[in-house]
């Protein structure tokens, strides 16, 4: 493995937005330290321009109908599979991981989808267990804020506009009645799994991710990536015959707690990962394994280097969650 590693470690969610819900103390040396070697770059951007930065190179869509051996002459879009509740002003959501879905359910109620709505020539594809494509005969003009953008809440103002608006929201009203007590929902009720009473459609997302580089991550909507290691001695063990030199690691772990406001596991996270990263990279930073370390999340970056010689300025105040 190649001494000369530069390391990206994107993290959506690593703030905490949530100014009534104080974090609890975090004891993160070792992450502090890194921040006293960094230099800051506010950079704010939304949570879907991170993933689209990151996780994929081109149209979304057109990379799932190649995975799917689609015809690419099938228009198409995103589909998020969701559960929701009402609340008093808005809809909060589950989707991702938090649902549980696996590919055979995936597959079913894509199924049942494509069945119902097969006079109006709609098809829906699995691409991910948590993430569907669906297939329309033409193209729809119709846009819609990204469900990643929208941090657990839809409220009023998360409607789709455009030539073809009423079509989408037609569909998606007929489609959660149609999922309502469905006996795949049903099922899922006695298993104890939230229900998918909900789907998001949105328009194409266009990435612009290196695609030489050697992306981890545990996101669904990178379609060509290796699997998150657990920890950094994880990450060394697939390194360790490679002579790549520039890496990214994309965890969005923290996304479900900062979206539900659950700061006790927010909190926890980020110890653990003061055992299984912060502390190692910044050995590595001091061995001369990494060159450059840099974390990124929605509000900006820290590129992180070693010093060459001590450092004697004002140390940086203890990481809480708020800034970086």
């Amino acid at each position: 493995m190649s001494a000369d590693l530069s390391i990206t470690l994107v993290l959506p969610g690593l703030l905490w937005p949530h100014q009534e819900a104080a974090v609890p103390d975090l004891q993160l040396p070792a992450l502090n330290t890194l921040r006293q070697w960094s230099k800051y770059t506010l950079q704010t951007i939304n949570r879907s321009q991170l993933y689209q930065q990151y996780l994929w190179e081109g149209s979304w869509v057109q990379q799932a109908q190649q995975q799917l051996n689609l015809n690419p002459e099938y228009c198409g879009f995103i589909v998020t599979p969701i559960n929701q509740t009402a609340g008093m002003h808005q809809l909060q959501y589950l989707d991702g991981n938090a649902l549980g879905l696996n590919p055979e359910e995936a597959k079913s109620f894509c199924e049942v989808l494509s069945t119902w709505l097969q006079p109006d020539g709609w098809r829906f594809f699995p691409v991910r267990p948590d993430l569907w494509l669906v297939t329309t005969p033409q193209v729809l003009d119709f846009t819609l804020s990204s469900l990643l953008d929208l941090s657990g809440c839809i409220d009023g103002t998360a409607k789709p506009s455009g030539k073809d608006a009423t079509l989408i929201l037609q569909q998606q009203t007929e489609l959660q009645m149609l999922l309502y007590q469905h006996p795949l929902n049903q099922e899922r009720s006695t298993r104890g799994l939230p229900t998918i009473n909900g789907l998001w459609f949105e328009k194409d997302l266009i990435g612009t991710a290196k695609h030489d580089t050697l992306l981890y991550t545990n996101s669904s909507w990178a379609l060509h990536a290796h699997e998150l290691p657990v920890n950094y001695a994880a990450l060394m063990d697939t390194l360790s015959d490679s002579d790549q030199q520039e890496i990214v690691l994309f965890n969005d772990s923290l996304c479900l707690p900062v979206n539900q406001g659950d700061v006790y596991t927010y909190a926890q996270i980020m110890h653990q990962w003061e055992q299984d990263w912060w502390q190692p990279l910044l050995s590595g930073l001091k061995n001369r394994h990494i060159r450059q370390l840099n974390i990124r999340c929605e509000a900006g970056l820290l590129q992180i280097r070693k010093p060459r010689f001590r450092l004697f300025r004002t140390k940086t105040q203890p990481f809480t969650g708020l800034n970086l």
